[in-house]
């Protein structure tokens, strides 16, 4: 590459990683600023820490469910043998994909009032169980894997369990590390469900206990935010050095 574009792109990048680190800069400065005292003595912070574990529950719990689901539903579709068929399935985990979250509140809202299942983070989980996105990258994983690594093995004998357990699963795991941190961070930031589908206060997530605190301290609302950015940061810095070492 010419040494003249080459310095373009790199001024050029570091100009938009500092437009993107800026806004964490101004949120962790005023942290300096804060007694400790007022975090502490804060009203609502017995109900900062209960929504914090509501959100870690939905997080945990959320991508848990969410694997086992996409994780053989991406290596199924990849072994169907019609290309007609295979095009079926992916399509419609594209529509799905494509189809408005606000399209599906009123009828995910009546099912979960039938089954009573509403005021609760059972049925919150149950919402968000399928995860059309994460079947596509787990099919994209499946179809990158040499055919004749399943071929070899149906040879010797091995089954359709040992050929997800000791050739998909192991081959894939970058792929399952990365949809985990997407769906924890989606997970982590849930506001239009837990709006529409929880009533009791003590069952809100993070996300909604930030958006209805109110204060006046401005100083204390960027602490707030810090700790519930904190554990993402930690996540995906961890997540990173893993897959690179993969």
């Amino acid at each position: 590459m010419n040494p003249r574009k080459e310095a373009t792109y790199r001024m050029l990048s570091l100009i938009a990683a500092v437009i993107f680190v800026l806004p964490c800069v101004f949120l962790v400065f005023p942290i300096f600023d804060i007694n400790p005292d007022d975090l502490w003595q804060m009203d609502s912070l017995m109900e900062f820490i209960c929504a914090y574990k509501n959100t870690a529950i939905l997080a945990i719990a959320g991508v848990l469910i969410q694997i086992v689901i996409a994780l053989p539903a991406g290596y199924a579709i990849a072994r169907i043998p019609s290309p007609k068929a295979q095009t079926f399935f992916l399509l419609t985990c594209v529509f799905f994909l494509l189809l408005p979250q606000q399209a599906l509140m009123l009828p995910q809202y009546l099912v979960l009032m039938n089954i009573g299942w509403l005021d609760s983070l059972e049925g919150l989980l149950i919402m968000t169980a399928f995860q059309p996105w994460m079947i596509l990258l787990f099919w994209f994983a499946a179809k990158r894997i040499d055919s004749s690594l399943f071929d070899s093995a149906i040879c010797d004998g091995a089954s359709n369990w040992v050929l997800f357990r000791k050739i998909y699963a192991p081959i894939v795991r970058p792929y399952v590390m990365i949809a985990a941190f997407l769906s924890i961070a989606e997970s982590w930031n849930l506001l239009e469900q837990p709006m529409t589908f929880l009533q009791s206060k003590e069952r809100y997530p993070l996300s909604m206990i930030l958006m209805q605190l109110s204060t006046d301290n401005a100083e204390l609302k960027n602490v707030l935010c810090l700790l519930f950015a904190v554990p993402l940061m930690i996540l995906f810095c961890t997540m990173v050095k893993k897959i690179i070492d993969t």
